[in-house]
């Protein structure tokens, strides 16, 4: 079987960031798309609670759930293509007439906008900005790239 790649566009805010979640504490921040897409960076920590994690970790539900509906419909495409050409194959007998009905398929739902209740916070240290919550911003905050809290 081969292996099939599927592109999901994800949303960036005005100023290019990307909108991501922490597995560890659920909270929400935003990193500039050239700091997400810089491979180098093979793991960040959680502006918020300091937890390192692999980089492809934090994508917000809304775009695991978009792959998850995306990968169900390629499924079902191939499943139908699969048995139709069966169908046909039993059908030529003769002896036995037989039709497959396509599934139903999942809603892929549009993707979010991103929220502009973000403030940016300049992490000095690695010389970028990260966007977080005013609240979190003023109880500080620490850099996705090294760590530090500053």
């Amino acid at each position: 079987m081969s292996e099939q790649v599927f592109e999901i566009s994800i949303p960036l805010d005005e100023d290019g960031f990307i909108e991501m979640e922490c597995d560890y504490c659920k909270t929400r921040f935003m990193l500039h798309k050239d700091v997400y897409e810089n491979e180098d960076n093979l793991f960040f920590f959680c502006p918020i609670c300091g937890i390192p994690n692999k980089t492809n970790t934090f994508f917000v539900p809304e775009v695991l759930e978009k792959a998850q509906q995306m990968a169900a419909n390629y499924m079902l495409d191939e499943l139908d293509k699969m048995l139709s050409k069966s169908m046909k194959q039993i059908n030529r007998s003769g002896f036995i007439k037989m039709s497959v009905k396509k599934t139903e398929r999942v809603q892929e739902r549009e993707l979010y906008t991103p929220l502009n209740s973000y403030v940016k916070c300049r992490k000095v240290c690695c010389g970028i900005d990260v966007k977080v919550k005013n609240i979190d911003k003023e109880t500080g905050t620490y850099c996705p790239i090294c760590g530090c809290e500053q």
